[in-house]
């Protein structure tokens, strides 16, 4: 049998750190900062020893896992073309994407609670670079919509609500495995109706 070639190989570990990462978010859902490796390596179905040799502890393992997971909530809220979607606010159709990523991507969910509890069961500021890229990717343009869409006198803080709004949601869908029932455009089209007839008087 002839070795594999570089390409081959880059293709396996990709196919690894995909398998990895799906179970560590997993394994991070049910059993938060108590996850250990080999729960990662029982969940994958692979040995204690591949996994081990892409990490080392969990703390690696789950960094890349946020790191991973800001990229792809970078694209879920980047425009697919859809005409529907032109019908929408921006803010609206920031907020039905997001929604929508965390309940199809653990690791997404995990990432925007991350954030939301400001890192505050992972140690030490090894995330402060995370943080800012969060905060410039993803929250940043939902800000900015808010600001030019609904004229909030403070558009970070009626961000920020909108930001919970999701996370709570989606944590009580995720939790409660109720995942199918539900509908992200029709959660996210509630909290806009609440939100919109109050915006001329809102002092936030």
């Amino acid at each position: 049998m002839s070795p594999r070639t570089k390409e081959q190989n880059d293709a396996i570990r990709e196919m690894r750190m995909k398998q990895i990462m799906h179970a560590a978010a997993q394994v991070y859902l049910e059993k938060g900062m108590q996850l250990e490796v080999r729960d990662v390596a029982d969940k994958a179905e692979l040995g204690y020893g591949t996994v081990y040799h892409y990490y080392k502890n969990k703390h690696m393992l789950l960094e890349d896992l946020l790191w991973d997971a800001l990229d792809i909530a970078e694209k879920t809220i980047q425009p697919d073309g859809d005409p529907r979607d032109a019908r929408l606010p921006r803010a609206e159709l920031l907020c039905r994407r997001l929604l929508g990523g965390v309940m199809a991507q653990p690791s997404m969910f995990i990432l925007l609670k991350t954030v939301a509890d400001n890192f505050h069961h992972f140690p030490g500021n090894r995330f402060g670079k995370l943080s800012e890229e969060f905060q410039k990717r993803i929250f940043s343009p939902l800000a900015s919509a808010v600001r030019e869409e609904l004229d909030a006198a403070s558009p970070e803080i009626t961000a920020n609500v909108l930001f919970g709004s999701l996370i709570g949601c989606a944590a009580l869908a995720i939790h409660h495995q109720t995942q199918a029932e539900l509908d992200a455009d029709r959660v996210v089209a509630m909290i806009f109706s609440g939100l919109r007839p109050r915006e001329r008087e809102q002092t936030w």
